[in-house]
């Protein structure tokens, strides 16, 4: 996966220069086509970086600004005009089409050999195409396998550049609102859904090459996982954080609309902890889905109380809910009330009564009485601090074993 930016840096391109859509350069590029005849529209499926010398235009300006409507709206990566005899200039209104589409659009002397450039963009696809294989494998052996020879994993992973011998922790890239955000970007087949996912990815890279970071990186279904560099400071997982926060920016900044979150997993000292990392990052996105208020990054080592939770075993969990807020829900459900998302509620504002009630939108005599109610059902007292901790946790302990304890609409 390569991009023009990457494109105008090859060997064989020093001589061409962008004249259009500077900001498009980003764009990826599947792969270079060489079609001049008078329509290339039928024979282009989009992602190409087209290369044409205007040998089938017989000198028509308007051909040219059609062609160029025409790969824009098949979202081509960009195009290459072979300047000379055919085309001695590129037209002022395909220059004002290509920057109000962010589409790039570069000069190319007649006296390049444009089979040298054709072939050289084709060994880069393909060199890079290659390597990226590889580290996605490599991550998937890290990650989702038993690694044995963590020697040898380290030593591959240095042939492309990468240190894995240190600590890393795992972070995970999660677009949260992905359905809705694909409905209303009108990505409706398959084809359009990967392409915008290998997009999704490509950001990312983007700002790591930005930065000058060597990280291991891949996609995998609907997310982009990281293996970080943990080094040890004072507070070691800082850098990463802003580094995935200079992310869930720039995805808000490319992707408009689309909601991100990023979960940070737990340090781990060498490779055969890689996956407790990944499994911890995973947790932490669980986490997120149950907060009123979100945030776009969770670290494992911040979570507190709920790292604990976290790692008891689920049984014993059950237990405790069944215990303490399962009374309560039975209530609910037979009385048709809502004294689970009461208490919730009640601990999301610390307790505050005035705030409570504001955000059900319920007089506070009401309040008080469903807190009443609460004390009565449970045999607790809210004014008791151990009793308060213990139907906190409950409720916690609720959300996360996916218990509706409370509605979606209250969260």
């Amino acid at each position: 996966m390569i991009s023009c930016r990457e494109v105008i840096n090859l060997r064989s391109l020093v001589k061409m220069k962008i004249v259009a859509g500077r900001a498009g350069l980003d764009r990826v590029v599947r792969w270079v086509h060489f079609i001049d005849l008078p329509d290339v529209i039928p024979w282009v499926q989009g992602g190409e970086l087209l290369i044409i010398t205007g040998i089938g235009l017989e000198n028509n300006k308007q051909k040219l600004v059609d062609i160029v409507r025409g790969i824009i709206k098949k979202n081509l990566a960009g195009l290459i005009v072979n300047v000379g005899p055919y085309i001695q200039e590129i037209p002022a209104e395909v220059i004002s089409l290509a920057d109000e589409a962010n589409f790039p659009v570069f000069e190319l002397p007649w006296e390049v050999r444009l089979v040298e450039v054709t072939q050289e963009i084709c060994s880069y696809i393909v060199m890079k195409q290659t390597e990226e294989r590889s580290i996605n494998d490599l991550l998937e052996h890290i990650l989702f396998r038993l690694p044995e020879d963590i020697d040898a994993l380290i030593q591959r992973a240095a042939y492309y550049g990468y240190d894995l011998a240190g600590p890393h922790q795992v972070a995970i890239i999660n677009p949260i609102n992905l359905a809705a955000f694909a409905q209303t970007q009108n990505l409706q087949d398959e084809k359009a859904l990967v392409a915008f996912k290998v997009r999704l990815e490509h950001t990312v890279r983007q700002v790591l090459a930005m930065r000058g970071e060597k990280i291991l990186s891949m996609l995998r279904m609907d997310t982009v996982i990281l293996l970080l560099p943990h080094e040890k400071k004072v507070a070691p997982s800082r850098h990463n954080i802003i580094l995935l926060a200079e992310i869930v920016e720039k995805l808000a900044l490319k992707m408009p609309g689309l909601e991100v979150a990023a979960g940070l997993g737990g340090r781990c000292e060498d490779l055969r902890a890689a996956r407790r990392s990944y499994l911890q990052a995973n947790k932490v996105l669980q986490f997120a889905e149950f907060k009123t208020a979100s945030r776009p990054i969770y670290a494992y080592e911040q979570l507190g109380i709920y790292k604990l939770l976290f790692e008891i075993e689920p049984d014993k969990l059950k237990s405790y809910y069944h215990d303490v807020v399962e009374p309560l829900r039975k209530y609910d459900e037979i009385h048709h009330m809502d004294l689970g998302a009461t208490l919730f509620t009640y601990f999301e504002e610390n307790g505050n009564a005035v705030k409570t009630a504001k955000r059900l939108f319920v007089h506070r005599n009401t309040l008080d009485y469903r807190l009443k109610k609460i004390e009565e059902i449970t045999e607790r007292k809210l004014s008791n601090a151990y009793d308060r901790l213990t139907l906190q946790l409950g409720v916690i302990i609720g959300k996360q074993l996916g218990r509706q304890v409370i509605t979606d609409e209250m969260l």
